[in-house]
This record gives C-alpha cells, structure tokens and sequence, in this order.
C-alpha cells in the first residue's frame, strides 16, 4: 500500500510525499536487515526533495544518518544527524526535531559522548511528554530513547520512561507494533527488579503482540520469555525458546550459553560465548551479559586467566558508561574470579562483599543472591562459617521466592545419588568440574552429567542455585 502511495504521490507530481513515502519505505526495509531494498528507497527519496532545507529534507537526512551509522560510517552519521537537528530548529518542525535529537544523541552515545548523549535524548523525551506529536513519531522517539537507555545501562532513565512509554501505547488501537515494543523494556526492568511474575506476563503479551504484527520483531520478546524460563529452573522450554528466537533473527547468548552451564555443558558454554564476543555485540548491556556469562562458564573450567580478562573488559565498560549496574556486575565477576583462585580469598571477599551491597542497593534480590552464595563461599574459607551460613539461607529464600512455584521445597525434590552429594558438596566449595573430576577420579563429562541431574532434581538453573538450595536443606 505505501509503495501504491508512494507511486501515486510521484504520478501527481507531489515531492514531498513522494520523498516521505520514499523515506518510511527504506525504513520498513532498514529495520528488519533488508540493506539494499532499504539503500534504493534512500535514493528515491533523495531525489525527490532537494536540499532546501525544507522538513522533508531533514527527514531525509535523518535516513542517511541511519544508514551512515548502519555502514559504520559515524562521521557522516554525526553530520547529516546534526543537520537534521538544524532544519528542526529552523522549520520548527516538532516532529522532525525530535526525531533528530534521538537520532543524534544516540550517535552520540555510539561515539563514546554519554554525557551529550543522554542530554539529546532528555530533550527529545521533553516534546513526546509534552503531547503534539504524530503517533508514529511519538512511539518511534519512545522506542528508540527507551533502547538506547537499555544499551548504556542507564537504567534510572530508562525506569522512568518505560511506564509513560506503556501507558500511551496501551491506548492504541490494537494491531500497532508500539505495544510490544515498548514492553520489551518492562519485562527487562521487571527481571531485574525481581518481579519475575510480571516480567513473565509482560513477555507473553509482547510475544503475542509482535508475532501477530510481524514475527521479525519478536525475537527479544522470545528471548525474554526463554530467559524467565531458565530462571525458574525450566532448562528444556528455556533451551527451545532461545533456539526459537535465534530463528526469528535473535542472537541467542548468553542465554543459551547459561542453559548449557546449568546443564553441566561449560566448554560448550564457553566456546559459544567466545565466538559471540568476537566482534560481538557493541552494545555496553548486551556485551556485559555475554562477559559475566563468560566468566562464570571460563571459572567453571578452571581457566581463571581467561575469566580474569573477561572481567578487565567489564571493568572497563563499567567506567566508560559510568552504570552503577555495570558495575556491580564487574565487581561481583572480579569477586567470583578471585574466589576461583586459591590465593586470593581476601580480595574476593572484599569485591563480593561490595557487589552484594551494590545490587541490594540498586533493589536487584536474584543479583544480591548470586552473589551471597559466593560470599559465603568466601567467608568459609576465611574462618566464619556462621556468617557464611546466613548469607546462604538469605539467598535461598529469595531463590525461592523468586521462583515462587514451591520447587525451592526439599520435598518437591527427588533424591540425589550417594555421588550426586558428593559433587554438590565439591560445588559448594567453589570447585571447578575439572578440579572436581580429578578429586573423584572421573571425566569432566561425567561431572557435567551428574551436574545436569543435580539441577533436574533440585529444579534450579545455577550452580549458586544448587548450593544454596543444598545448605538451606541440609542435603548434607
């Protein structure tokens, strides 16, 4: 129908709308990865406007800064962006200038400019709040300011917008891709937060809404939904969930890659993660998911020297982002590193301690209780068993809490072989399946199976889950 449109407006000799149409067709294309269908429309649109300095001409250049950006060329992304910005404020074309202070505040953000970045996109923010807008211009600057916050890790922004982004998109009529998209971002802040039930509801709504509009937008919805899964300990759905976004275009890790952790799998784990990061994801948020993954499957195989370069990378997205998140999640990598070898019991103990304070205060329960469980790993090794055993049960109770579906209950478990407690028992001390196997005299892979059985019992989806679930029953 647009393409009739666009075809039309040509016919009767209407540039401008043929421009405009030209303009939402490459976008169409662009955001599902149809590159040269997208680059032919970006040219028809061109042709129709010239650079006058009229809106439809910024509009226009927003779309070259979008596809300067996709090539990689952010210098020309930067200029056509910021002349957007310009036309905006000379045509005083809303519209057109919020969209250009998105645009260029996430170039910004690209760049390395945080503080500039963010200070665009609050400005843009300030005409969708503000009412007027279109509501395609309205749900697209919501989306785009709501990702681009997610990206950084800046989840105090993002918190606040994602509910006013909800609220409006809510009113639509239905068949409107918005809605989805904008729960996206609920569903991650409600995991995050610990309100595993909504997150899970949320995730079923935003996959019922972006599968019925159009299934190339549903893989982080799918994702999601098969992350929740593996959550609650459901490593078979969660493993055919990521698969299943991995086909509608979603990458697939590190949420795969912790299934296969969980199962007993780290070489599998950590293979797939390495190839992953390499050139990886640019993203801050995206690629510090991979890296703690990565950490927790490299300590898992005892190679504590590749763990340890995985979180000096954390480290340093931590600081060039400046997110309190990002870095609670390098320091409690750095702590489960530390801990990983033998002589530094001190130094994790301090980074563990500082991570678990971190996340308490950033109001994140299954984080805090990751963390607890090393802590009192830590704390047993140096000397204080009492304490180590409240950090335990604390995280224990929130594991079942979290799940909230009584498989935390000791007797809604099915017994563990005399073999399978003398693996956990190994777990709990912070042993790696290699260091394991060479204690009991097996192979690494019959550690991973008794492991894979250890978690089916217990219904946990962790090896931190495993431990604690073991102490707050007494399962030896």
């Amino acid at each position: 129908m647009r393409q009739e449109a666009y075809a039309a407006h040509a016919r009767d000799g209407d540039q401008a709308a043929a421009a405009m149409a030209a303009w939402q067709l490459y976008f169409d294309h662009a955001l599902v990865g149809e590159s040269v269908v997208a680059g032919g429309w970006l040219r028809r649109a061109r042709r129709h406007v010239p650079t006058d300095g009229s809106a439809t001409d910024g509009f226009v250049s927003l779309a070259e800064a979008d596809r300067a950006h996709v090539t990689g060329d952010l210098a020309h992304a930067l200029e056509h962006a910021g002349r957007a910005v310009a036309i905006g404020r000379q045509s005083r074309d809303d519209d057109l200038l919020a969209m250009a202070l998105q645009t260029h505040g996430r170039l910004l953000l690209a760049t390395g400019h945080v503080d500039e970045g963010v200070t665009l996109l609050d400005d843009a923010m300030l005409f969708v709040v503000a009412g007027g807008l279109r509501p395609l211009i309205t749900g697209w600057v919501y989306c785009a300011v709501l990702g681009a916050c997610h990206d950084i890790a800046d989840l105090r922004r993002a918190s606040q917008w994602t509910d006013a982004a909800l609220r409006w998109s809510d009113g639509l009529d239905g068949g409107l891709l918005y809605p989805g998209l904008c729960r996206i971002h609920r569903v991650e802040l409600a995991c995050l937060h610990g309100s595993w039930a909504t997150a899970e509801r949320e995730a079923r709504r935003a996959c019922d809404e972006l599968l019925a509009h159009d299934p190339r937008y549903a893989g982080d919805a799918v994702y999601l939904a098969a992350d929740l899964q593996r959550l609650r300990g459901d490593l078979a759905a969660a493993e055919a969930g990521f698969h299943r976004a991995h086909e509608l275009g979603r990458e697939p890790q590190p949420g795969l890659a912790q299934v296969w952790l969980a199962q007993g799998r780290p070489a599998a784990a950590a293979a797939a993660l390495r190839l992953s990061l390499e050139p990886g994801p640019s993203a801050p948020m995206a690629r510090a998911a991979q890296l703690a993954a990565l950490v927790e499957a490299e300590v898992a195989l005892g190679e504590v020297a590749r763990a340890t370069t995985a979180v000096e990378e954390l480290r340093t997205l931590a600081e060039d982002t400046a997110s309190p998140y990002l870095r609670a999640v390098a320091v409690a990598c750095d702590g489960r590193a530390r801990l990983a070898a033998d002589d530094a019991a001190d130094a994790a103990l301090a980074a563990l301690r500082d991570a678990r304070t971190s996340f308490q205060e950033l109001s994140m329960p299954y984080e805090t209780a990751r963390v607890q469980v090393q802590l009192a790993l830590a704390l047993e090794r140096a000397g204080d068993p009492e304490t180590a055993a409240m950090e335990r049960s604390a995280a224990e109770a929130t594991f079942r809490r979290l799940r909230g579906d009584g498989t935390g209950d000791a007797s809604a478990t099915r017994p563990l072989t005399a073999r399978e407690l003398e693996v956990l028992r190994l777990v709990a001390k912070g042993r790696t399946n290699r260091q394991i196997a060479a204690d009991l005299v097996l192979s690494e892979h019959t550690v991973g199976r008794h492991l894979s059985n250890i978690f089916t019992k217990l219904g946990v989806g962790s090896r931190a889950a495993a431990t604690a679930h073991a102490y707050e029953h007494r399962l030896f």
